[in-house]
């Protein structure tokens, strides 16, 4: 019997020590346009992820107590844990699989996360690359050079270089103590988040003993938290006589340790350090700073009501904050009659935001049809202009539904149609369809078509595909005062639809092929590219969504040369993620800025 219980005990524990590869949770982290949350403990049903490549540890031990010669048995032990791989979601909770970074090598991924794009103008690449962030998964392959960030310290680096502040700081609570620049980034996201306290606690006991700048300046800031002033002058010297450059840094804390009063014209490299010495020397942040992402909330209170509209409407096109919140802010400005009259007069006389909040007014200020559908024209012209369709779309898509298709708005269908197809509003989008019926129409009919199918493939909306697309292949090269319109739409919609599974028929299989308009890929989007392919034909999942992020870059699918979106769903379409696939591609055709001329 006592053997029994020897064996039985080891077996349990060969069972718990069974390495782990998911970090999914049930509870899904609050959206980045929620208010600061405090810190959080890694999920409950979490398990560690092990890094794949670490040799097991392996102990002999006999089977029974007193017989060291008979059976034995092996147990083995825990290999080291990454924290690398450590995520807030898995696939329950909008998250990948835990075989995420199957496949791929540490260093591809690496290169990768680095030059993901902070804030891409896409919804669809903005729901991808926080995704992709915040997914717990088992580690790539490799290991870590010394001195470069670890996986998780890029991760962390990146969402808080976006302004997602409140998940940096749920994420970096699992970060090793011994990570230091993992521990930086997550330091700087509880500053972000004005908890100095936090920032200054135990976790961030580096701060004594490493001397970086950064940490020599968390290390000043520290004393000034807790009150040891003596210190915090001490430790200011030491960073003068190591000739560290920071005016900002050293005026805030200066006059915090002096008790004087800190003058800052601005801040060229702001960090969440900087943050923390402005609110606690109690001076305004610079009015420059509403641009920079880490840093939008410091601005809801603002005095500056400027100031303030400028931060949420940075905020709103990164997709921290919702297009409601931009609506309502926009909807609280104040303007005359004389600027409703001629908001383009007043384009050149007021801050950026305000001509856009006097733009969207415009609108419903509006009383007459004809004169509503032309301010609608033109404050979404203005949108495509500053590359900001999806969220002029998100934004009006009450009031575009108030606006009806009759004889003095039909022209308006190119335009507003986009806008109700973007919001799923097929009812909407179709009525608009129903009313051209002059064969001046055609093209306009053509692109509505086309649109619907790509975007809401309903029976009805596939049906009509095969004529819509040959009638666009055949006239597109026909000489025409709309022919430059129909082959940019040709040449972009048309092999989008093939690498989403559309039957291309004869007449417009030219297009598929064909040279179209758009930002040509250069850098770090021309090496994601020509890797895209590679990577999707061997499902390496994570590295092909990377790939795809950094290849359609800053700009976003509407932005991005065509063919580089077509590349893009395609490889997205080979790794099983056909939605994804379809949101670019609907970003791409209804966000082109390419129009038929009035």
């Amino acid at each position: 019997m006592p053997g029994s219980r020897v064996s039985f005990l080891v077996c349990v524990l060969c069972v718990s020590i069974l390495p782990g590869a998911s970090f999914a949770t049930e509870s899904v982290p609050p959206p980045a346009s929620a208010a600061p949350r405090g810190l959080a403990p890694p999920p409950e049903n979490s398990e560690p992820v092990v890094a794949p490549d670490a040799p097991a540890l392996e102990e002999v031990v006999p089977d029974q107590v007193g017989r060291p010669l008979g059976p034995r048995v092996t147990v083995s032990g825990l290999a080291p844990i990454d924290p690398s791989g450590a995520g807030l979601i898995g696939p329950g909770s909008g998250g990948f699989a835990p075989t995420l970074w199957s496949g791929s090598p540490r260093a591809a991924i690496a290169t990768r996360i680095g030059q993901l794009p902070a804030s891409p103008n896409s919804p669809a690449m903005q729901s991808l690359l926080r995704r992709v962030l915040l997914s717990g998964a088992n580690p790539p392959s490799g290991v870590t050079p010394d001195g470069e960030p670890s996986m998780l310290a890029q991760r962390l680096l990146k969402l808080v270089a976006g302004g997602r502040v409140s998940e940096a700081a749920m994420l970096g609570a699992q970060s090793a103590r011994d990570d230091a620049m993992a521990r930086q980034a997550w330091t700087e996201a509880l500053l972000l988040q004005a908890r100095d306290q936090d920032a200054c606690g135990d976790a961030t006991t580096l701060r004594q003993s490493l001397g970086e700048p950064y940490w020599l300046k968390l290390r000043a800031l520290c004393y000034i938290v807790e009150g040891n002033i003596p210190a915090a002058v001490l430790t200011l010297d030491v960073m003068r006589e190591r000739a560290i450059q920071d005016d900002a840094f050293f005026e805030l804390a200066g006059a915090l340790a002096e008790g004087s009063v800190a003058k800052v014209a601005g801040v060229p490299a702001p960090s969440g350090l900087h943050m923390a010495l402005l609110a606690r020397a109690k001076v305004p942040a610079p009015a420059a700073l509403a641009a920079w992402l880490p840093g939008h909330l410091l601005f809801s209170q603002s005095a500056d009501a400027g100031v303030r509209l400028a931060a949420v409407e940075r905020a709103a096109v990164a997709g921290l904050v919702g297009a409601e919140q931009l609506r309502d802010a926009y909807e609280a400005e104040v303007f005359s009659a004389d600027h409703y009259d001629d908001p383009e007069e007043w384009s050149a006389k007021l801050p950026a935001s305000r001509v856009n909040a006097l733009y969207f007014q415009a609108i419903s200020k509006r009383t007459r049809p004809a004169a509503r559908a032309a301010a609608f024209a033109a404050a979404l012209e203005r949108a495509d202009s500053q590359n900001r369709f999806a969220l002029f779309a998100q934004m009006s898509r009450g009031i575009s539904k108030q606006i009806l298709p009759i004889a003095e708005t039909t022209w308006l269908a190119p335009q507003i149609t986009r806008v109700l197809l973007y919001n799923g509003d097929a009812k909407a989008a179709s009525a608009w369809l129903s009313t051209l019926v002059s064969p001046t129409d055609a093209p306009t009919v053509n692109a509505l078509q086309m649109q619907a199918g790509l975007v809401y493939p309903s029976t009805e909306n596939l049906a009509r595909m095969p004529a819509a697309i040959t009638w666009l292949g055949q006239n597109a090269l026909k000489p025409s005062g709309a022919k430059d319109w129909l082959m940019a739409r040709a040449t972009r919609e048309i092999p989008l639809l093939e690498a989403l599974g559309y039957a291309i028929p004869p007449d417009a299989q030219w297009a598929v092929s064909g040279s179209s308009v758009g930002v040509v890929p250069s850098g770090a989007s021309a090496e994601a590219l020509a890797g895209l392919a590679r990577s999707a034909q061997q499902h390496r999942l994570g590295e092909t969504v990377l790939n795809a992020l950094v290849a359609l870059g800053v700009g976003g699918p509407a932005r991005a040369q065509g063919q580089t979106v077509v590349r893009v769903v395609d490889a997205l379409v080979m790794v099983g993620l056909r939605d994804e696939a379809r949101a670019l591609a609907a970003e791409a055709v209804l966000g082109a800025p390419v129009r038929q001329a009035k």
